[in-house]
């Protein structure tokens, strides 16, 4: 698929929100219209004082708050929403608004809108076999739209939504590194991950599996964790369709391999989603890859 430079729509990296900042609210967004504040951290601890990491969720308005430790809750998430839905007024790519945030004792605050619906793991078992199609069709539809995204540079990398260091947890937390400038020094770096080699970006790493990752190709933009919890589906005249995508964290600009390996690692080999097909009718499978890239998350695990 080759993007047509005319109509894609491009993320301007220089113009995205500053992460650096402690906090930040959207006054441009839907919530701004009828409320002047967020709830602050401390009131939200206040109504649930044992909350760790989770979601709080304020239905009366219509947002989510999204809890985490802040080396788990990267701020390019909220820079990831928030250029999706600009690059996709029309809803082409269905993402939560983000309101903003707030950075409190070491935890991070994403304010977010809440997606009506159920994700596409609890759904599964009420779904006919048109309700699957129809799915795994808009899902396609969704990463063929990711792909005609671009960043409006030339320049090739391998790395965040903001050309930082890559952000899926594959990587985390002793080999987050980046941005790479071509696949081959991501590629390279992948295999040193995974066999715990600190070989450096450049230098080429050699080992088991290796091959099966080709150095060539295009990169896009990645959502990364495409997983049943992720795709939040509802019901609408007795037909299922996909309302929202969700858990943006590990987004970033990744080889087109990427994304199906991320696919199919985050559901059971029983599941239906991989055993029946339904995700190979999502995207080109990049089999020889995949078998590859689980037997490093194996390694990887502790």
């Amino acid at each position: 698929m080759v993007p047509n430079p005319e109509t894609q729509p491009v993320i301007d990296i220089p113009s995205l929100p500053d992460i650096s900042l402690q906090e930040y609210d959207f006054h441009d967004t839907s919530f701004f219209q009828s409320n002047t504040k967020l709830p602050s951290p401390a009131e939200i601890l206040r109504q649930h004082p044992n909350l760790e990491d989770g979601i709080v969720t304020f239905e009366h308005l219509n947002l989510v708050v999204k809890v985490k430790d802040s080396r788990f809750l990267r701020l390019e998430e909220a820079q990831t929403l928030r250029a999706v839905r600009h690059a996709f007024p029309r809803g082409d790519v269905p993402v939560p608004e983000v309101f903003g945030w707030r950075i409190y004792y070491h935890r991070t605050f994403l304010y977010m809108s809440l997606v009506a619906g159920k994700t596409l793991r609890q759904a599964w078992p009420c779904l006919t076999k048109e309700d699957k199609k129809s799915i795994s069709a808009e899902l396609g539809h969704i990463v063929t739209a990711l792909r005609q995204v671009s960043h409006g540079s030339s320049d090739r990398f391998v790395g965040s939504i903001n050309r930082g260091t890559v952000q899926d947890r594959f990587f985390r937390f002793d080999y987050e590194h980046g941005p790479f400038p071509t696949i081959k020094s991501f590629n390279d770096w992948l295999l040193a991950a995974a066999i715990r080699q600190r070989t450096q970006p450049g230098e080429g790493a050699t080992g088991p599996y290796r091959e099966f990752f080709s150095d060539t190709g295009n990169i896009y933009l990645t959502h990364g964790d495409l997983t049943l919890g992720n795709i939040i589906v509802s019901s609408k005249q007795g037909a299922y369709h996909i309302t929202g995508i969700i858990d943006w964290e590990q987004a970033g600009w990744y080889p087109e391999y990427w994304e199906y390996c991320k696919l199919l690692y985050g559901v059971e080999y029983h599941h239906e989603w991989r055993s029946e097909g339904w995700a190979d009718k999502v995207m080109e499978p990049f089999e020889d890859e995949f078998i590859a890239f689980a037997e490093y998350c194996v390694w990887r695990s502790p």
